[in-house]
Parts: C-alpha cells; structure tokens; sequence
C-alpha cells in the first residue's frame, strides 16, 4: 500500500514535470525567433507603486535577458510625481496627457525618476547578477531635445520644461547592449545649452525603438489596452490598425493618457518598429505570455494593410 502510494506519488510529480518542459518545448520558436533582438518595454501606471507588482515584472525582464533578448527598459514616474508635486503644493495640470512643467515640477520629475525609481529597478535587477545599468537621457546628452511646442484647437499650449527628441546617440545604447547590460533610462533629455526636460515615456520608448529598429515595442500599463464602449460595456480592442487608431483619437474614443501611447505606437510602427503593444502590467506574466506564446492580450496595434 505504501509502495502503491508512492508510485502513484511519483506519476504525479512526472506528470507535472512533463507538462513544464512541454510548456518550454512551446516556447521555443519564440525564443529562437527574438534571440537576439531588441525589445522596448516602457514600466508606467500604478504597477510602479506596488513593489510586488513590479518585483514580478522585472523577474519577466530578467528572464527575457538570459534566453538572450536584448532588453531596454525605461520608466515614467507620473503618478509617483503627482503625488510629490502635490505634497509640495505645486498645481498639477495635463494637456491631452502631457504634463505641463514648469521649474519647480522638473525638479519634482528629476528627484523621483532619478532619486526613487531609477535606482530601484536597477537595484532590482543587479539582485540576479550584475546585468543592469540606470541611465538618464541627459547623461552623456545621449537623448538630445529642444523645447515642444504644442497647439491645442489651433492656440499655442506652454508646456514648460516638456522636450521634444531631435537626437538619440544609438551608438550609446549598443554599448550598453554588447557589454550585455539591460539599460534602465529615467525619460529625461537636455538641450545644447544643458538644460533639462522632461520627455514623455511613451514617446521616448517609441524614438529609442525607432532608432535603433527594434523587433517589438511594449508599453505596460494599469489597463488592459484600448477599450470601446458598447451596449453599456466595455470591449476591448485586441487589434488596431493605425488607420483605426487615428480614427478613434478624432472621435474622443482614444483619450487623456491613452493618447500618447497610441501615439507612439504609431510613430514606432511607421519608423521601422515591427510590433507595438499595450498591455496591462498587473497581470501576472503579461509580457512573458505576449512574448512566448500565441495568445494575444491587450491592445497590438498594426501597420495598415
């Protein structure tokens, strides 16, 4: 009886054992075809304040990194700013997503992406051996910018300390990726006369994958992608021309935050990023199964056809 038992113990253990090298074996085409290619994975949203949340993310990036993904992560900061501006009594004000900052926000925007978040993730990271470098866009002036000029309904909008990237030093980055370094970048950039700007995410992710031509473009999020109301739900879209995209920005569908990602994810596709995705952050595993398996979750948003 006590034999049987164990017998049927070890079937058990075998049976569970099998079913993960399977799960591996179904891994492999996707490994072997982003062996060696850059991905883009923006952090951003609430998954930054939850250290479990984003503990399990980084595990993800961990693991992209050893089967041999050239991984470039980079970080926003913005609820984590937020929530320091208003500490301090400094208004806080959007344009169609866009932080306005004056000096006293882009000092807010340097001490939290640099002081807080970027050591972080690299600390993090460097748990699983030395394999992490933070970097800010104005180190070296890698991430070159001039001040944005932005309209909104034909007027001049000021946005402040808001950079517009001109440049990005690629040669930088691949130095970082050959020496086999994840590079964790703090969004921020500096003109020619070494002032500093604050650059969105979304939009930093997007150039940096466009120079540098890479495979597949992420942007984690708290929300499961671009989402359309209908019969009082909501569907999400799991598919999304560019075509589309721009028409659901026009019809005030696409809005607020999401507009930026859209954006960029457009700007990518249409300077040589082959696939571009939002995903939610706070599900278990999210780039991990949009990686290595077939299901698709969140929003993949395509070149028209």
């Amino acid at each position: 009886m006590i034999i049987d038992q164990y017998c049927d113990n070890e079937n058990i253990n075998n049976v569970f054992y099998q079913n993960k090298v399977e799960t591996l074996l179904e891994a492999l085409p996707y490994i072997k075809d982003y062996f060696n290619k850059i991905v883009i994975v923006k952090l951003g949203g609430a998954i930054m304040e939850d250290d479990a949340g984003l503990g399990n993310v980084l595990n993800d990036i961990v693991l992209m990194k050893y089967v041999g993904i050239k991984v470039i992560l980079l970080h926003g900061g913005g609820k984590q700013i937020t929530r320091l501006m208003q500490e301090k009594n400094i208004e806080v004000k959007f344009c169609e997503g866009l932080r306005i900052t004056d000096e006293k926000s882009i000092e807010v925007v340097k001490m939290v992406l640099l002081g807080e978040i970027n050591s972080k993730i690299v600390s993090f990271l460097n748990k699983h051996g030395k394999i992490a470098v933070g970097v800010s866009g104005n180190d070296a002036s890698f991430i070159e910018c001039r001040k944005k000029q932005f309209k909104k309904d034909g007027k001049d909008v000021e946005l402040g300390f808001v950079g517009e990237i001109t440049d990005i030093d690629a040669d930088f980055i691949n130095k970082l990726l050959v020496n086999d370094y994840v590079p964790v970048i703090a969004t921020l950039g500096s003109d020619k006369y070494g002032n500093i700007y604050n650059i969105n995410a979304d939009t930093c992710a997007s150039e940096i994958g466009s120079k540098l031509k890479a495979k597949k473009m992420i942007l984690l999020t708290d929300v499961d992608g671009i989402k359309i109301s209908e019969n009082d739900s909501e569907r999400l879209v799991s598919r999304l021309s560019i075509n589309g995209a721009n028409k659901l920005i026009k019809e005030n569908v696409i809005s607020k935050g999401m507009i930026p990602k859209v954006r960029a994810c457009i700007d990518a596709l249409n300077n040589g990023v082959e696939r571009t995705h939002i995903l939610n952050g706070n599900h278990p595993h999210s780039i991990l199964i949009e990686i290595f398996t077939d299901k698709g979750i969140g929003t993949m948003i395509v070149k028209d056809k």
